[in-house]
Order: C-alpha cells, then structure tokens, then sequence
C-alpha cells in the first residue's frame, strides 16, 4: 500500500535492519537520527504513521506531539521494556503501542514492530454474506499482512465497524439494507477508503455515495484498489 513511515531512531543499525523489513512489507521509509530531523519529516512530508526510539536523543515529547497534531498513529519501541523506561505514564496515557526492540536472545523484534504498524495501518473491516468467499478473500490479504474483521450480517455492519475502527471497508454484492447501513457509516467518518464490490455496475449503484472516498469495483479491480490505498 506504500504507507510512509518515519523512523526515529539514533541507532543506525537497528533502524538499518528495521527499515530493510519495512521496505519487504512495502512501507516507504523516512529515516530520522535526531529529534529534529523526525521533527523535519513529520512537519514537511505527508507521512502516513510514526516509529519512534523513546530513547531519541533530545528527548520524544515533541516529536509525539507533532505526529498527533497531525492525527498519524504511533508505534513506540526501546532497548528497555516500557517500565524501566521512565516514559510509561505518557505512552499509556495517549495509548501508544509499545514494543521492546530485542527479545532475551538479544534479537531484534522487527517483527512485532512491525505487525504494531499493521494493525495500526493495515486493518481493514469486511462485509460479505458468502462466507465461502470471503474465507479466500481473507485469506489473501492476510498473507498481505493485513488484520482483518468480518461481518456477514447488516444488522452487525456498525457495531463491528466501532469495534474494530478499521482503515478501510469492504462491502461484497451489497441490498438495500446494507447499503442503508453503509450510508450511516459514511455520516460518522467522510473520508473513510470504501469499496463496495459488485457482479455488474448498475446505475443506481454509481450513484449510491458522491464523495471521492467511496468507489464501486467490480470483482477483479480490488487488488488494484487496496495497493493504491
């Protein structure tokens, strides 16, 4: 999907071997050294999301910050675990996701950071009453490195979708009703990416939502349609 991410980290091997394994999920990369270079990439660049050292020289309070002004999740990581930090009050009070960047073994976790980014980046909310099918669906994008919540029923469309606070929807061969429900989705949030898929384009259904945040695939342009995302 080429989510743009800044990596503020001082140690240049770590962030060396972390930004290898992003560009292999396919996240473009901004890396940062200092406090003020992550500062200068938040401020100056379009970035998608925030990976940041609490151990950055200068200290992280700033760079939290201008990643939250501008409304982009946060993955925290350390050499420590987040008690013997000195920063657990601030990282869980805005709810940031914390990750120890080695195990016992001394192995870099680049793994867990980067499923934390997934989640935060890559979560996606499916509607589709042909359980059959969608099992192929998920399972596609999964291996994609997507986390992926499913509901088969209208009446279940919403409340999954409060729980789950997905990045992007999925809507296969939707009625009426579903497409009522959607609808309702679209007043709560006007630039959520929506995807409803159908067998054929019927012209009520080009004219369901008139926004640039909802489009109307057919089958075979969806995986077109979630690499641009």
């Amino acid at each position: 999907m080429g989510f743009r991410i800044v990596i503020a980290d001082s140690n240049a091997r770590f962030m060396s071997m972390l930004g290898r394994a992003l560009l292999d999920s396919d996240y473009a990369l901004y890396p940062a050294e200092s406090r003020e270079t992550a500062l200068q990439q938040i401020t100056q660049y379009d970035i998608d999301a925030c990976i940041i050292d609490v151990d950055l020289p200068g200290g992280i309070e700033e760079v939290l910050q201008a990643c939250m002004n501008k409304s982009k999740p946060i993955v925290a990581m350390g050499a420590s675990t987040l008690k013997e930090t000195g920063r657990l009050v601030e990282i869980m009070y805005y709810g940031i996701p914390y990750v120890k960047k080695f195990n016992a073994e001394g192995d870099a976790k680049l793994d867990h950071i980067i499923a934390r980014m997934n989640v935060l980046l890559r979560t996606l909310l499916i509607f589709s009453k042909d359980s059959e099918y969608q099992r192929g669906v998920i399972a596609g994008l999964e291996s994609k490195g997507y986390k992926v919540f499913t509901t088969e029923a209208s009446e279940d469309l919403m409340h999954t979708f409060l729980l789950s606070e997905p990045k992007a929807v999925l809507v296969y061969f939707p009625n009426d009703e579903e497409i009522e429900e959607l609808k309702k989705i679209r007043k709560l949030d006007n630039r959520l990416p929506i995807a409803v898929v159908l067998n054929n384009l019927p012209s009520e259904a080009i004219d369901l939502f008139q926004d640039r945040s909802t489009r109307i695939l057919a089958r075979d342009e969806v995986s077109d349609y979630l690499d641009k995302l």
